[in-house]
């Protein structure tokens, strides 16, 4: 005789979701991803022109955001590193040295894998003002050094200690810490919207 008190295994096991209530699932999601570029996204990139005039004007490369004592991150605003470029200005002496050394293509232009490695072993040599291919020490006429330090156009974002400012910022966002920053930005804001209709009132 089956034992009556053995508990049927799949009895406790959560339905499978219907398929439409998947795909409402994921019809909403592509509602938000859509509202996330055409709202969030703007605000996301904000800090971005004026974190670089600032370091443009003033030399502020980085930006500490925080709560009251609590860091949630830091912007970095991106910097050129220096390198060595083709001299857009004196470029035939580069072709020069190009089809001397194997670098010119039967449709007379510089081969572009043949210049990316020149570009890499190229170096500029500080007390000559000239560039060197590395590889056999000769001065290559139509490159020139570009100097670093200038922005890039980029910021990079760091939260603190990782999961430790996304942590902080969202129980602030929660706890309503932010609303009054955010009355410019009701789409931001945490909880329900205000409607037209509590407007009037």
């Amino acid at each position: 005789m089956v034992n009556d008190a053995v508990e049927d295994p799949q009895a406790d096991q959560p339905a499978e979701p219907r398929l439409s209530d998947v795909g409402l699932i994921g019809a909403l999601a592509r509602l938000l991803n859509d509202h996330q570029k055409k709202v969030v996204k703007p605000v996301v990139d904000a800090p971005k022109v004026p974190l670089i005039k600032g370091y443009v004007e003033g030399g502020q490369s980085d930006l500490i955001i925080r709560v009251g004592d609590d860091v949630i991150g830091r912007y970095k605003v991106n910097l050129a590193q220096p390198k060595v470029v083709v001299d857009e200005d004196n470029e035939a002496a580069l072709n020069e040295y190009a089809d001397s050394h194997g670098g010119i293509e039967v449709i007379i232009r510089r081969n572009p894998t043949w210049e990316a490695s020149l570009l890499t072993y190229a170096k500029y040599d500080e007390d000559t003002g000239q560039i060197i291919d590395t590889r056999n020490g000769e001065v290559v006429r139509g490159l020139k050094y570009e100097k670093g330090g200038n922005p890039t156009g980029n910021l990079t974002w760091t939260w603190e200690q990782g999961e430790v400012g996304k942590k902080r910022l969202m129980r602030l966002y929660q706890e309503g810490a932010l609303n009054d920053l955010l009355k410019e930005k009701p789409e931001l804001m945490a909880g329900p919207r205000p409607t037209a209709e509590d407007a009037q009132h």
